[in-house]
């Protein structure tokens, strides 16, 4: 018989076996070997009787669905943690360099615009961690490392949410990863859920909430890396550019710019889960200019940024980038040179597959509409193909 406060397998018999909807009556006809006496379970699951055969333990982690490191059959073993064995320890590491190549891969798939193949990449990284919270026990869940790629695949989820136009849910997953990161206490998760949840809320027009999140998460980066410092800068100087704010702008987007040239190669490299370019920060300096209703100087950046974008190899931002030529030409009253532009982002956009730059397309259009060209056959042809998009939620 079990001592007072001594933990046996009748406990996760029990649990499991309710989780299931089987009665101990049910679970006795099924029983592993052949039918036994539902007093029989009973006693399992009080702890009266022990089964300490491994093929039984086995035959009924299958039969009701038990993690096997519940009955001590796994490397990790919650009763006895001092014989977790090197080899699990090193499975475990294994895995997590694994999941670390995953989220790595998938950044990089974003990068060269291939966001189903990214989709689909995050698919099996949600799938592995929905293993993770099933199986794993306490102990391994709250391992720093584990918290800290928990807190990037959910990050991921949110960018793809954003491509999908499923803004609150957005927001949702970056709260989510900024709970992990409190939780982990390291400033550059913490830095980037911040900035993240920051930039949602300049996108849905909350502009001074955006500027007070990117400055809280600009704080807390300087205790992380200058390429954490540098990424939280540039989306800091947008929101201050939404908010009409150009001296801090200016000062933002400089720090920003001085910071990712600075590091160069080693920007882009994923170190803290970076892996934007230098050619980001320079694009969010042009959608600042327009911000500011200053178009010509985002004209003016038009050759470094295209020069950067190529250097980098960055697809996504190379399909991006003709709406802020598109727009500023359109700022400065030049509409042919604006739809041309608009064209080729319309183009680039339904390439990549992204439904929220496609929702760009027809903002652009209906723009294009209130300025009093709607009756030009270049705004007409993008209104017949993407103009639905304006009328589309955000």
């Amino acid at each position: 018989m079990a001592e007072r406060g001594e933990r046996h397998h009748g406990e996760a018999i029990r649990t499991y076996r309710l989780q299931v909807g089987l009665t101990q009556a049910q679970l006795a006809a099924q029983w592993p070997g052949g039918p036994v006496n539902p007093q029989y379970v009973q006693r399992v699951e009080t702890g009266k009787k022990h089964i300490a055969d491994q093929e039984t333990l086995r035959r009924l982690a299958a039969l009701l669905d038990i993690p096997l490191w519940r009955f001590g059959l796994s490397e990790y073993d919650p009763f006895a943690p001092h014989n977790l064995p090197g080899a699990g320890l090193h499975m475990y590491a294994q895995t997590l360099d694994a999941v670390e190549c995953l989220v790595q891969s998938v950044w990089s798939l974003r990068v060269a615009a291939l966001l189903p193949e990214a989709e689909q990449c995050l698919r099996r990284l949600n799938a592995l961690f929905t293993h993770f919270r099933r199986e794993l026990p306490p102990p391994a869940r709250l391992e720093a490392r584990y918290l800290r790629l928990h807190a990037q695949v959910l990050r991921l989820n949110a960018v793809v949410a954003v491509e999908g136009k499923q803004y609150p849910a957005a927001l949702a997953l970056y709260a989510r990863m900024q709970a992990i990161a409190e939780q982990l206490g390291e400033p550059a998760t913490l830095a980037l859920a911040l900035m993240s949840t920051g930039a949602e809320l300049e996108r849905a027009g909350r502009k001074r909430e955006a500027v007070d999140w990117l400055e809280r998460a600009r704080d807390v980066s300087f205790g992380a890396s200058k390429q954490v410092a540098a990424f939280v800068n540039s989306y800091l100087a947008r929101a201050y550019a939404s908010a009409g704010d150009e001296p801090r702008f200016m000062r933002a987007a400089e720090t920003a710019r001085t910071l990712a040239l600075h590091l160069g190669e080693r920007y882009g490299d994923g170190t803290d889960f970076i892996y934007a370019r230098p050619s980001s920060v320079l694009a969010e300096q042009s959608w600042g200019w327009l911000e500011l209703r200053t178009p010509h100087k985002t004209l003016e950046l038009r050759g470094e940024i295209a020069a950067q974008i190529e250097h980098d190899g960055d697809r996504r931002l190379y399909a991006w980038i003709p709406l802020d030529w598109a727009r500023a030409h359109l700022a400065q009253g030049e509409v042919e040179a604006a739809l041309a532009e608009a064209g080729e982002f319309a183009q680039r956009a339904e390439a990549m597959g992204s439904p929220h730059a496609l929702r760009h397309v027809g903002r652009f259009v209906a723009q294009v509409e209130a300025a009093g060209h709607a009756g030009l056959p270049a705004v007409r042809g993008l209104r017949e193909r993407y103009g639905a998009m304006s009328k589309q939620t955000p």
